[in-house]
């Protein structure tokens, strides 16, 4: 079988591999669709290895597939059957899975990476083994590829829903990459929300504003004066972080309004200065956004309902075969895609 495997920042080889025999619980899955994410983005332009990435390592948790082949002592699956993964492999045991939230899992591993430091293969090759119990069906009318959006669509529901104040709330979005839009979707979907977002990229806003932003802002403008103006100089109850530009915290606490909230989903590499005073003295608070527990469901039923229409997310498909140059392409500085699928098929 085919497998993209990443050896380093801006060194992924397409390998030859024998297709893997599963063990004990597990499933072989025949990949059909997979998503690039931002983290796999995020491993391949970092200026040295992490250890979240330790390589040889075949990343990829955003996927779907089709099961080919059965471990000993996995039920209530079948051969054929179409099937995505929560690619958090937690325990189950420790302080947090015992209370649900299994985001939080102290022992977790996770599905492409290396965290909880044994590596885990992901979904850009061809077949894959993965323990059953991490299994989601995928529900009649869901296709692979929106089978293949589930997970960043869940990463997106939950930063939505974070903090959130409810019906007449303002919330500016920082960055319209593929989870900021979804995000948005999701607000816009949520009641009566005022909704504004920026980005750098041209593209990136008008497909905000098709999806309903009330205001799409160029980050190559002021945009904590754009916000301000537009809620009279109060500022937004609401700052969802999706972008991790330099900067972006700071100016966070300049947009929301004293006794607003600050979410931050993006996953930033680097270190910000800021002054703590402001956040005691105007009520700020910040929360965390870390993945989800159970949303993969939850956006499965809005998209089998046709509550959701996520098709128009994703910008385009392309083989396994090309996912180096896919990799180059959205590394660059004016890549305006956002969302591209690898597929097998």
């Amino acid at each position: 079988m085919k497998s993209l495997v990443y050896y380093g920042p801006q060194d992924l080889r397409l390998e030859e591999r024998p297709i893997p025999t599963p063990k004990k619980g597990e499933v072989l899955v025949k990949v059909h669709a997979v998503s690039v994410c931002g983290s796999d983005l995020g491993a391949y332009r970092l200026p040295e290895v992490s250890d979240r990435w330790a390589p040889p390592l075949v990343l990829g948790h955003e996927f779907s597939g089709e099961i080919a082949a059965l471990g000993e002592g996995v039920e209530n699956f079948k051969l054929g059957q179409a099937v995505t993964a929560n690619p958090i492999l937690y325990c189950g045991e420790c302080f947090y899975c015992k209370r649900g939230l299994i985001n939080l899992c102290t022992n977790r591993q996770s599905l492409g990476t290396t965290i909880g430091g044994a590596g885990q293969d992901g979904a850009m090759q061809e077949y894959m083994t993965i323990r059953a119990s991490a299994l989601i069906p995928l529900m009649k009318g869901v296709s692979y590829i929106q089978g293949a959006l589930l997970e960043p669509l869940a990463v997106s529901l939950v930063a939505a829903r974070n903090g959130d104040f409810g019906d007449g709330e303002r919330v500016a979005i920082i960055g319209a990459g593929p989870i900021g839009l979804m995000i948005l979707s999701f607000l816009k979907a949520a009641g009566n929300k005022e909704v504004y977002i920026s980005d750098l990229l041209p593209s990136r806003l008008q497909k905000a504003i098709q999806l309903g932003a009330d205001e799409a802002i160029s980050g190559h403008d002021d945009v904590v004066k754009a916000v301000k103006e537009l809620t009279d100089g109060i500022g937004v109850d609401r700052v969802i972080i999706a972008a991790g530009a330099p900067g972006v915290m700071e100016d966070a606490i300049k947009m929301v309004r004293s006794g607003g909230r600050i979410v931050l989903v993006a996953l930033i590499h680097h270190k910000a200065e800021m002054e703590l005073l402001p956040i005691v003295t105007r009520q700020i608070s910040i929360l965390g956004s870390y993945m989800f527990t159970t949303e993969m469901q939850d956006v499965m039923q809005m998209i089998a309902d046709k509550n959701l229409n996520v098709d128009g997310l994703v910008s385009s498909t392309y083989p396994l075969e090309n996912g180096k140059e896919i990799f180059d392409l959205l590394c660059g500085p004016t890549c305006d895609k956002v969302k591209i699928i690898l597929t097998n098929d």
